[in-house]
């Protein structure tokens, strides 16, 4: 080697090791980002990227990163003049201060990158985000730049416009001119292959008063591609509302931030995905790996979103639209509004239909259990029926000896009439009524008998309580003639109508009738007396007393008389006068003993009286 190329190449080391930028290259990359966006600062698309971008970045490691922006409105003024104006002011601004990766947002931006960077950033790796993959593959692509592309094809925004008009025959234009196309200029280029399949109504360029008149005028198979429209001195899609209004067809968009000023729908592109992958890619970046050894990022980063307000509007179901579709700006309906009032409400409702089935359960469970007592009651019923007609088998058979041995003389007597010559007629007509007379006698008895001893339901009827004594007295006759007890009665003026069961009171009174007589049993023979008396109480209740002149009821015992088992007979069951209570306490009365002055004892039952006379 001659000493001349020695010295040479000594000279370009030495050159290289006092640049800045080889400096940089040499040591860990500064924790900067510098974001070029290609638009203003009011776009919507650029603090949603910008947000996404930092806080991926940040959480993905422990260091901190400052991340700058500078929005380049490459699309509002296109001329080489404001890119000669932009590189001076960035030279000026960030002359001291080291980046460590630069963000290329959006095609043109990373196109005045790449013409820049030798004189700005000489060293400093760049990554692309938002270019599409046409711009991308036509950009011949340097090997400091990575970063990510995505698909915003044509046929996207035709295949919406398919969803949202399904008898899709005419595509209208809406944007500004292909020149001033920012993000979409491949679109121009993809557009003729549709042409024998649609008529494409051409509005790009037109001024917003011809827009206006345009869209409000579209035949009904016709669908509005939005490609973009900035008008001069207004923000952010204020070009798609100024025209949105007044369109009769639903418009197609495929930019996020254009969901909500008049936009139906489509497959737009989000920031916020876009601006993670991009992250990722800088993370790596400053972690040492090299920018020309990474391969770009492929991705769609586009999903299906439609306005809910426009489906209305254009009458168009949500069910038509792609599946995964996002709907945004729907009503929130009442789950949503009052979700923990819904879920208390519904909490109430599940507890109040527990406790109803609880109670139902319980009903059912007390119905049953009242059935079975019912039943019980009534066996008791017949049971003590069968023991107070036992009591007084022996009175009523001697009772029925009477006119059955009248019959039977009469009989006879009637017998020797009949064989004289001539037989005495009137005489044979007093005997046959003798007999019939004794056989009705014999027959009551027995009836009254048969009744205290059935078998059956409460019946409920109206009756005249005095009536019930009066039946009571007639069965108690022949054992009080064989006792030697006066029986009597004393009735109050009026009507003594109660709703019963007739038979279950006749047994009542059985019961006191009896435990009375059992009473006097060692009084004289002259002094048994038992009396029954029925006294009105007012317009609402009956009451009906049983007295004797027995010997009374101990004063501490007037209450334990009632209750089931207690007795002082020896062969007593205890229950004829906890079966009176029972009774009397079903029919709504009530019962109770007491002691009489002048010696015996007195027991006392009210009913409610009836409102009806009795039947």
């Amino acid at each position: 080697m001659s000493a001349a190329r020695f010295v040479v190449r000594i000279a370009i080391v030495l050159t290289a090791g006092l640049s800045p930028a080889a400096a940089w290259a040499a040591d860990p990359l500064p924790p900067a980002v510098l974001i070029l966006y290609q638009s203003h600062s009011d776009s919507l698309w650029n603090p949603a990227f910008g947000a996404a971008f930092a806080s991926t970045l940040n959480a993905g490691s422990e260091r901190r990163f400052t991340v700058y922006t500078e929005h380049l409105d490459l699309s509002r003024f296109p001329g080489a003049q404001h890119r000669e104006v932009l590189r001076s002011y960035l030279r000026d601004k960030y002359r001291d201060t080291p980046i460590g990766v630069l963000v290329a947002q959006g095609s043109s931006t990373l196109e005045f990158v790449m013409r820049s960077r030798a004189e700005l950033w000489p060293a400093v790796p760049v990554i692309f985000a938002s270019v599409d993959e046409e711009t991308a593959a036509r950009l011949n692509l340097p090997s400091y730049a990575t970063g990510t592309t995505y698909k915003l094809p044509f046929h996207k925004m035709v295949a919406a416009a398919q969803v949202l008009v399904p008898n899709l025959k005419r595509i209208a234009l809406v944007g500004d001119s292909w020149e001033r196309q920012a993000v979409r200029p491949n679109y121009q280029a993809q557009i003729p292959p549709f042409a024998a399949q649609f008529e494409f109504i051409d509005l790009i360029g037109l001024p917003m008063t011809e827009i206006r008149k345009r869209v409000a005028v579209l035949p009904d198979d016709t669908a509005i591609i939005y490609m973009g429209l900035m008008l001069v001195g207004a923000g952010p899609n204020e070009g798609l509302a100024a025209f949105a209004g007044v369109a009769n067809r639903p418009i197609v968009i495929d930019a996020e931030y254009s969901i909500g000023y008049g936009g139906t729908g489509g497959f737009v592109a989000a920031p916020v995905p876009i601006a993670q992958a991009t992250a990722r890619i800088a993370l790596r970046i400053f972690d040492g790996e090299a920018a020309s050894k990474m391969r770009v990022v492929h991705g769609d980063f586009t999903t299906p979103v439609f306005d809910w307000r426009q489906l209305q509007r254009f009458g168009i179901s949500e069910s038509r639209l792609p599946a995964g579709s996002e709907v945004r700006f729907r009503p929130p309906g009442l789950w949503d509004q009052y979700y923990w009032g819904v879920m208390a409400a519904l909490a109430v409702v599940l507890l109040q239909a527990a406790m109803i089935i609880w109670l139902l359960f319980e009903r059912h469970r007390r119905q049953i259990a009242q059935l079975e007592a019912r039943r019980r009651l009534l066996e008791v019923i017949h049971l003590n029926r069968s023991a107070t007609a036992g009591a007084l088998s022996a009175s009523v058979a001697h009772e029925l000896n009477q006119p059955l041995g009248a019959i039977l003389n009469n009989t006879e007597a009637a017998e020797t009439l009949l064989t004289m010559n001539a037989p005495d007629m009137r005489q044979l007509k007093e005997i046959l009524a003798d007999i019939r007379r004794d056989d009705q006698r014999a027959s009551e008895i027995i009836r009254h008998l048969r009744g205290l001893l059935k078998r059956g339901e409460i019946k409920l009827q109206n009756f005249d309580l005095n009536d019930a004594i009066g039946d009571a007295i007639r069965i108690l006759e022949p054992e009080a003639m064989k006792r030697g007890v006066l029986l009597s009665t004393a009735q109050g003026q009026g009507t003594c109508a109660v709703r019963a069961d007739q038979v279950h009171l006749q047994q009542v009174l059985l019961n006191l009738a009896t435990n009375g007589m059992d009473a006097m049993s060692d009084c004289a023979p002259d002094k048994r007396r038992l009396e029954f008396r029925t006294v009105l109480r007012g317009v609402s209740e009956v009451e009906v007393s049983v007295s004797d002149s027995g010997t009374g009821i101990p004063k501490d015992k007037l209450n334990d008389i009632f209750e089931a088992f207690y007795t002082t007979k020896r062969q007593g069951t205890g229950l004829g006068l906890s079966l009176a209570r029972t009774l009397i306490e079903t029919y709504g009365g009530r019962i109770w003993a007491e002691n009489r002055g002048g010696g015996g004892a007195v027991l006392r039952f009210t009913l409610p009286r009836a409102e009806t006379s009795p039947a």
